[in-house]
C-alpha cells in the first residue's frame, strides 16, 4: 500500500516537472477562448475591451471629421454679390456679401510692401474702417482672415507667405479694434482661388490680397 502511495507522489512530482519544463513564452501565452471564455492578456484587457476600444476609436475619428466640416466656410458655393457699407469710403476697399457671409477685401499693395508680411503704415485707415464695419453690423460673430497669393515661385512659399499675412491682419485686428482672439482665425489660401488671370501683371496683383470675411 505504501509503495502503491510513493509511486503516485512520484508521478505527481513527475507531472508537476515536465510543466515547469515548459518554455517561459509558452506560459504567458493567451489560452484558447471558448464561448462563454474571454481571453484576458498581459495588460489585463478582454478581447471584448480591446474591440471596444477600436470602436470608441473610430467613433472619436468619424466625430472629429463631423466637427472640421461642421467648422468649415464653404464660400466656394456661396454667390456673394457687391455691396455698398457707408461706413465704408475708401475706393481700396471691396465688400461682398450673401446670406451666410461678408467680405472684406484688400490688395497686397494697400497692406503689404513685395514679399513682405509686415503691415503698412498706411493700411491703418483701410483695416480700421473694416473694423469699425464688423464691430458696428457684426458684433460677436466669428472672423476668417484668408491670404491669397499669385502662381509665381513655389507654391509651398506662397502658402507660408499667405499664412504670415493673413496672421498679421489678424493680430492687427486684435490689438487695435479689439476683436476677441476666440473669433479670429486664419486660412491661407496661397495660390488657390484666384479671381483673375494669372497670366498677366494685372490678374496676378488682384489675386494677390487677403479677404476678411464674416460668418452671420
Amino acid at each position: 500500500m505504501k509503495k502503491h502511495l510513493l509511486s503516485l507522489f512520484a508521478a505527481a512530482a513527475l507531472l508537476s516537472a515536465c510543466n515547469d519544463l515548459k518554455k517561459p513564452e509558452e506560459k504567458d501565452q493567451p489560452q484558447e477562448a471558448t464561448n462563454d471564455t474571454a481571453v484576458v492578456y498581459r495588460n489585463g484587457e478582454t478581447a471584448g475591451e480591446a474591440a471596444n476600444d477600436a470602436v470608441d476609436a473610430t467613433k472619436d475619428a468619424a466625430n472629429k471629421v463631423a466637427s472640421a466640416t461642421e467648422n468649415a466656410w464653404d464660400m466656394t458655393k456661396a454667390k456673394l454679390a457687391d455691396v455698398k457699407y457707408e461706413e465704408i469710403d475708401l475706393p481700396e476697399v471691396s465688400v461682398r456679401s450673401d446670406d451666410n457671409y461678408s467680405v472684406y477685401g484688400l490688395e497686397e499693395k494697400v497692406l503689404f510692401d513685395t514679399d513682405k508680411a509686415v503691415i503698412k503704415p498706411s493700411a491703418t485707415r483701410a483695416l480700421s474702417e473694416i473694423g469699425a464695419s464688423i464691430a458696428r453690423r457684426y458684433k460677436g460673430a466669428d472672423v476668417r482672415i484668408m491670404g491669397f497669393a499669385d502662381s509665381r515661385g513655389d507654391k509651398s512659399y506662397n502658402k507660408e507667405l499667405s499664412e504670415q499675412r493673413a496672421e498679421a491682419v489678424r493680430n492687427w485686428l486684435q490689438q487695435n479694434v479689439h476683436i476677441e482672439a476666440s473669433r479670429l482665425s486664419v486660412e491661407p489660401m496661397g495660390e488657390s482661388a484666384p479671381v483673375a488671370s494669372n497670366s498677366t501683371a494685372a490678374g496676378r496683383q488682384e489675386n494677390r490680397r487677403v479677404e476678411i470675411a464674416v460668418k452671420r
